[in-house]
């Protein structure tokens, strides 16, 4: 993807320049953008629904990252840390009046999109008729691998909060498939 190579240069420079004006300034921030930057864009673009809005938030997570990189602890640490930054910058997203007066003008979403690591578009636009708060488990359980217990850590709330969000939102895709099924038949 042209915008991941392009923030990648980005990153570098800045870092280098950071390296400049604070020689203790050390972090691993390139190697970081590497392993989590398809992990990050997908979340954003599930989350936003536009590549464009996906760009964006997601320059904005790497942009956080480079800001706050010395904090961060340990692989999993920011693991976590970046997928709740990125759900935090698209719920800002969302709430930006700019947004809210707009419309988007893709006809289609996808465009471009296959290599998101989702094998089904169905999938995608299942996911998406969820309520954000059944997007996030789902994707946090299926795709990234988390236990619940981890969810409920990341999102910061209850282990079994975590629980019923994953069931009533297999209940609803199940209830979809179902749907599309009988309309197959």
């Amino acid at each position: 993807m042209q915008l991941i190579r392009e923030m990648k240069r980005v990153l570098i420079n800045l870092l280098l320049l950071m390296e400049q004006t604070d020689p203790k300034f050390k972090p691993d921030v390139v190697g970081l953008f590497d392993e989590f930057a398809d992990m990050v864009y997908r979340i954003a673009f599930v989350r936003v629904s536009q590549s464009s809005d996906a760009d964006d938030v997601f320059q904005e997570v790497f942009l956080r990252l480079v800001k706050h990189a010395d904090r961060l602890r340990s692989l999993e640490h920011t693991k976590a840390w970046l997928i709740r930054c990125t759900i935090n910058c698209c719920i800002s997203f969302h709430r930006t009046t700019w947004q809210k007066k707009t419309v988007g003008i893709e006809d289609n979403i996808y465009s471009g999109q296959t290599d998101l690591g989702y094998e089904h578009i169905e999938l995608i636009d299942a996911v998406r008729s969820l309520t954000p708060e059944h997007q996030e488990v789902i994707h946090l359980f299926y795709y990234e691998g988390y236990s619940g217990k981890e969810i409920a850590d990341i999102l910061g709330i209850g282990e079994n909060t975590v629980k019923s969000r994953l069931r009533r939102a297999r209940l609803e895709l199940k209830s979809m498939w179902n749907e599309e099924m009988d309309d197959v038949v």
